[in-house]
């Protein structure tokens, strides 16, 4: 295999990252453009996750955080950013963030006539860069057909919204930016590099990017609820 080019990477796995988050939340009739900032800024830090994790060298068992923190960054947008109730956020993460984004790779794969195939992955990472991109511009062009044909699901996400969620949201916030970076050092105590170093701090700085989100999300619902609760004391 060719050396890694950074710049492409980095670049390929963004553009799929947008990808996944377009047509998540535009098949369940969610915001996308709104927060379009916060996405980008989510899926850069996690394209940088992912590349310090995979291209780590001696570090290799550390693969299984990927999807782990991928996931818990999806389903903390959601709960955080877009106010999805916290078990709807889940399955969503799972269905719209994780299968639906998948079965479309898988499609570009099997459609290259072998040119996407793992043996020819393994041995040209200029086609990882390639399929990660197509799958993302392709995974935004089903988006925005979804969008302008109306042809997406609409749920009653309040139904399933409980009252002690945004202490949940904080609370794995807050031990996702502590637990995930302390797990990566106390696992390699003996061998930290400048690549694990890096490691901790973007994982740190995603999480508490989202925190902030979930943080505002309470004082704005605390904002709400303030001038209720006065007037009702008032009377």
């Amino acid at each position: 295999m060719s050396s890694v080019n950074v710049g492409w990477f980095l670049l390929s796995q963004t553009i799929y990252s947008i990808g996944s988050f377009a047509i998540m939340l535009i098949l369940l009739k969610l915001r996308f453009r709104k927060h379009i900032k916060t996405i980008i800024v989510v899926s850069i830090l996690n394209s940088i996750i992912n590349y310090l994790v995979y291209f780590n060298t001696g570090h290799i068992h550390l693969g299984f955080i990927v999807p782990i923190i991928s996931v818990l960054i999806t389903f903390l947008y959601l709960s955080a950013v877009t106010k999805v109730p916290t078990l709807w956020s889940f399955i969503v993460t799972v269905t719209g963030g994780i299968v639906v984004p998948v079965v479309i790779q898988l499609a570009i794969t099997f459609g290259s006539l072998g040119y996407f195939m793992p043996n020819e992955l393994k041995n040209h990472i200029d086609r990882n860069y390639a399929l990660d991109t197509i799958s993302g511009v392709i995974c935004c062009l089903v988006a925005f057909i979804l969008y302008t044909r109306g042809w997406s699901f609409r749920f009653d996400f309040d139904k399933l919204r409980f009252k002690w969620e945004r202490i949940t949201v904080i609370t794995i916030s807050v031990l996702a930016s502590i637990s995930l970076p302390t797990a990566i050092v106390v696992l390699n105590i003996h061998d930290i590099t400048k690549g694990l170093t890096f490691l901790c701090i973007s994982s740190f700085l995603a999480f508490v990017f989202l925190l902030g989100y979930a943080l505002k999300k309470e004082k704005d619902e605390n904002d709400y609820l303030n001038p209720f609760k006065e007037v009702r004391h008032h009377d």
